[in-house]
């Protein structure tokens, strides 16, 4: 029986074996330049030009962080950074009594994480100021780092004079007698609901001494608001109690301020620039792409392939099209220039403003194909982008109005719920100087592409 199997199975191995299927019938007969498949082509010095970005969104989304602090990296020069927060009671419709003391008061922030632009600069000391809002804030309203002017503060701190931070995990803020007696007057009317309490004590901006403009370094700090709490102290008839304050995890926003704007390089028309392209992130200067200089290069290579074939009915099939920025490999060498310092992730962004004025910028369809990519090559010291379909839009007889896209940092949060979402980050700071290695522009289109006779 086993042999019976056995020369059943050799003679179907045999009967498939020999048959052979001839593909190449007919191929001699088609010139080589002529015969369909996959072609690549490089197009460089792609115009990219340093652009400086209007007001960006500041609301800290999901995670609850702010950033405050001050920083100073050459050729940005100092950047400053101010939290705006706020707290709410522990105990709604509190009443302190009718002669309340105050004892003592203080803030405590954690903080979690810091940005330096080298390792000895992680404990220098930082001089803080606590001021109070003026200026009432609402949960449905947007916040760009322009939000806040010192107009909308109280002009003297309400933290003891002579505060310092060392980049410790901990920040402990003790606060004046005044502002302790201020939270002592407020009624039961003002703590009954977050409205009330929040027309009288409408918030804080946490600032620290701006980095002197000639010297490199500086710290900025991240905290998260979820995990801050005030803490009041006091006597009630001679009875030592407290009051706690919790921090208002709703609405955490920053106030950044920017010294980068001269590193602006734009040019009119837009030409291929043989100088480095800066990028700062938060509010900082963005490299910029005219996306519509990019489809005349496209359209240019068209026309030169008809040129070639001399076929005026040729058409192009974009299989990819693939955007590639190089990092200019010699300022890597210098300690603050390290990639450590690049974003993880880059997307390109446009600029909209709907009718109410909102300004945003949205990131491009594309971003949510996972074969996008934007990330850090740190081998090829790159960052490429997939914009096949976002070119096959803007090659359409109307294609989107927005011409200039922008490469913005993004990151990825999860919410309660375990749903993920990208974001543009508007919390950690980072930068990079874009060059190519021929000190032309650091921008290349690479495409595949199919030619159809």
């Amino acid at each position: 029986m086993k042999r019976f199997f056995f020369s059943l199975l050799v003679i179907a191995i045999t009967g498939f074996s020999c048959v052979n299927v001839d593909n190449s019938f007919g191929t001699d007969f088609i010139p080589e330049d002529q015969q369909p498949g996959l072609r690549v082509r490089n197009i460089p010095n792609l115009p990219v030009y340093t652009a400086t970005v209007d007001s960006i969104v500041t609301n800290s989304g999901y995670v609850y962080t702010g950033l405050f602090g001050s920083i100073n990296v050459t050729p940005f020069h100092t950047m400053n950074a101010d939290l705006v927060f706020r707290i709410y009671p522990y105990v709604s419709g509190h009443n302190f009594g009718e002669n309340p003391e105050f004892v003592a008061a203080s803030l405590l922030l954690i903080i979690s994480g810091r940005n330096v632009v080298d390792e000895g600069q992680q404990n220098i000391v930082q001089n803080v100021h606590l001021y109070e809002l003026n200026r009432t804030l609402y949960y449905d309203s947007t916040y760009y780092n322009t939000s806040i002017t010192e107009k909308d503060c109280k002009q003297e701190p309400i933290n003891m004079p002579g505060l310092t931070y060392n980049g410790g995990d901990t920040l402990l803020i003790p606060l004046t007698e005044a502002f302790g007696k201020e939270l002592l007057s407020g009624t039961a009317n003002d703590m009954d609901s977050l409205v009330h309490f929040y027309e009288r004590y409408k918030g804080f901006v946490l600032t620290v001494d701006p980095q002197a403009a000639g010297i490199q370094g500086g710290r900025l700090n991240t905290t998260d608001i979820s995990s801050a709490y005030l803490t009041l102290q006091y006597k009630d008839n001679g009875k030592d109690t407290s009051m706690l304050y919790w921090g208002d995890y709703g609405l955490v926003f920053s106030a950044y301020r920017h010294s980068s704007d001269y590193l602006s390089n734009y040019q009119s028309p837009p030409a291929a620039v043989a100088q480095p392209v800066y990028f700062e992130s938060l509010a900082g200067v963005k490299p910029a792409f005219d996306v519509a200089a990019i489809k005349d290069s496209l359209l240019m290579l068209v026309d030169s392939l008809k040129d070639k074939h001399a076929n005026n009915n040729l058409k192009i099939l974009l299989n990819k099209a693939e955007l590639v920025i190089s990092i200019d490999s010699v300022c890597l060498k210098k300690p603050e220039w390290d990639m450590d310092k690049c974003p993880p992730v880059l997307a390109l962004c446009s600029r909209t403003v709907n009718d109410a004025g909102k300004l945003t910028y949205p990131m491009i369809n594309d971003v949510s194909n996972a074969a996008f990519d934007g990330t850090l090559n740190r081998s090829l010291m790159s960052y490429s982008f997939n914009i096949t379909h976002y070119l096959q839009q803007f090659l359409k007889p109307q294609p989107p109005e927005t011409t200039t896209l922008y490469l913005f940092p993004t990151t990825t949060l999860q919410d309660d719920y375990g749903y993920s979402y990208t974001v543009l980050d508007n919390t950690n700071y980072t930068y990079v100087r874009f060059l190519d290695h021929n000190h032309a522009s650091p921008a290349t289109l690479k495409l595949i592409y199919t030619i159809l006779y």
